[in-house]
């Protein structure tokens, strides 16, 4: 399926690392934070004084959504014991801004990328916003089906003999027998001469991927029809093997629940694709590049 990438998230020095963010996310993921929130917090709650200015959790909430790129982070859901990490970084950050780095925001360069990073932050709010509900997921999963499509899988039982002579002499036995008669006579002989872990089960090896065959067996087994069992034995490095296939699955899918919120990704870009480009045609560009010689 085709992705795209909506926005960007503000990338912060090392000094202002922040917890959960490298190689995963807050809301989940090997990195996520952990623990019990610090109670009794809310957005007007001060943490700190900066000569005299409060810090307060508002303040945080709205530099931790800035640095995430996730507009659900509070301060009041987070483990209590990184709050004085997070207030830390932000006063750090805030210091080194006033005293240093304010004034460069008059500079063009600054200028176009607190522009860029604003289209960004747009785009990132315009797409978490965006509703998919589950009836329109549901049809675009019955409508493009193929996508979701997996390899088709094969129900079958073999019989793993020495020689080839033995494994005829079973083929012969097993000739003119058809549908249930087949396959218990089929179990029965796994059973008494089969050399494979699976004659315990009467040769079943259940539905399986072609893929996951050695190669001449899944050929074998590839122009078989179900209910069909060999008629010439099929040497592998294993041995000589009768086999049996039960039955085919060549439409097999990825369940709807499976990839439901990768179909709703998809489908809230989409959406913003087509606001993107509606905003394109709003506006009329006339090009005057001189042309190269």
């Amino acid at each position: 399926m085709k992705k795209i990438l909506v926005g960007s998230l503000l990338a912060v020095g090392s000094l202002f690392a922040f917890p959960g963010m490298a190689g995963g996310s807050m809301h989940g993921g090997s990195t996520a934070l952990v623990g019990k929130p610090l109670p009794g917090l809310k957005d007007d709650t001060v943490l700190a004084k900066v000569n005299g200015k409060p810090i307060r959790v508002k303040d945080i909430n709205a530099y931790l959504q800035g640095i995430t790129g996730d507009n659900r982070i509070r301060l009041q859901d987070l483990p209590a014991q990184h709050v004085k990490q997070f207030v830390k970084q932000y006063i750090e950050l805030m210091e080194i801004y006033n005293s240093k780095a304010k004034k460069i925001t008059n500079t063009p360069q600054y200028k176009a990328a607190a522009m860029k990073l604003a289209v960004g932050i747009w785009q990132r709010n315009e797409f978490q916003n965006i509703k998919v509900s589950d009836k329109e997921a549901k049809e675009f999963y019955e409508k493009n089906k193929d996508l979701f499509k997996t390899t088709p899988k094969v129900k079958v039982r073999h019989i793993l003999v020495k020689n080839e002579k033995e494994a005829e002499k079973l083929i012969n036995e097993l000739k003119g027998l058809k549908g249930k008669a087949l396959e218990n006579k089929f179990a029965e002989l796994a059973k008494k001469y089969s050399q494979g872990p699976s004659k315990i089960q009467g040769g079943e090896l259940g539905w399986i991927d072609p893929n996951q065959m050695v190669p001449p067996f899944a050929k074998a087994v590839e122009s078989m029809k179900p209910g069909e069992i060999t008629l010439k034995p099929v040497k592998t490095r294993f041995g000589y093997h009768v086999i049996l296939v039960e039955a085919k699955n060549d439409k097999n899918y990825i369940p709807f629940n499976a990839v439901k919120a990768k179909i709703v990704e998809y489908l809230k870009a989409k959406k913003l694709e087509k606001k993107l480009q509606k905003i394109k045609k709003s506006y009329k560009v006339e090009y005057t590049i001189p042309k190269s010689k």
